[in-house]
């Protein structure tokens, strides 16, 4: 494991399970102070934060923290999510409401509190999307709104912060083995071919939550100078 981070500091939304705590993991091993913001206590972070990515103050004291904490802020991942499946013409507006405003403005709040710090030490952020955000899929109409509105925001911050020497990536993955993913509720009586559509080729065709960090350990490291505005699929050839 290299030390790409060592001597920064990173904040990672929704680091109590998942993604995000595996992000936490790696970039810890990568040498970085890593605060982690979640609704729960995050394993293995030097800062634990509690804040809802929804609620504005919470997200601008989270970040003020971090900062004052660590002295500067190189890189956050906006890893908080949540996702539900339904038939759109079944669709609550409720929910609906829920999904874009976590997935969503969640990720744009925090983005929004922490680019002006990324921008003093020359920082990225990268956002987590998913294929469902980039690609037709089932039973997922506001998850897939929500999750294509965070694509099409990395890419406007991508190029709106370039000049000031800010990275925006997105990671889109796939099918991943999360406590979210198993937590999920079928659709009762599903179309069989629904099911089949958009599935991996890999095998086993679910990816682990470790292999989406290293991709976003990689997307915020010094070596992605280039790779701004970098919308990275991972789906074992689901979209391919």
């Amino acid at each position: 494991m290299t030390g790409r981070y060592t001597g920064l500091v990173a904040l990672v939304t929704g680091a109590a399970s998942g993604i995000g705590a595996a992000t936490v993991a790696r970039l810890s091993a990568e040498g970085a102070r890593v605060a982690a913001l979640d609704l729960t206590p995050a394993p293995g972070a030097d800062l634990d934060l509690r804040a809802d990515v929804r609620d504005e103050e919470a997200v601008q004291a989270a970040v003020a923290r971090t900062v004052d904490w660590g002295g500067r802020l190189d890189l956050v991942v906006t890893a908080a999510g949540v996702a539900s499946y339904a038939r759109a013409h079944t669709q609550t507006l409720d929910e609906w409401h829920r999904l874009l405003a976590v997935n969503l403005t969640g990720t744009f709040l925090v983005l929004r509190e922490a680019l002006p710090h990324l921008a003093h030490h020359r920082g990225a952020g990268v956002t987590v999307a998913s294929l469902a955000g980039v690609r037709g899929f089932r039973y997922s109409a506001a998850y897939s709104a929500s999750k294509g509105g965070v694509v099409a925001l990395s890419r406007a911050l991508a190029v709106e912060y370039a000049p000031a020497g800010v990275r925006v990536a997105c990671v889109c993955p796939g099918s991943v083995d999360t406590p979210l993913k198993r937590g999920l509720a079928p659709v009762p009586d599903p179309d069989p071919a629904l099911l089949a559509h958009g599935r991996a080729l890999v095998d086993p065709p679910v990816a682990r939550a470790e292999e989406i960090a290293a991709a976003i350990a990689y997307l915020g490291s010094s070596e992605a100078r280039f790779a701004t505005g970098t919308v990275l699929q991972i789906d074992g050839a689901a979209s391919a």
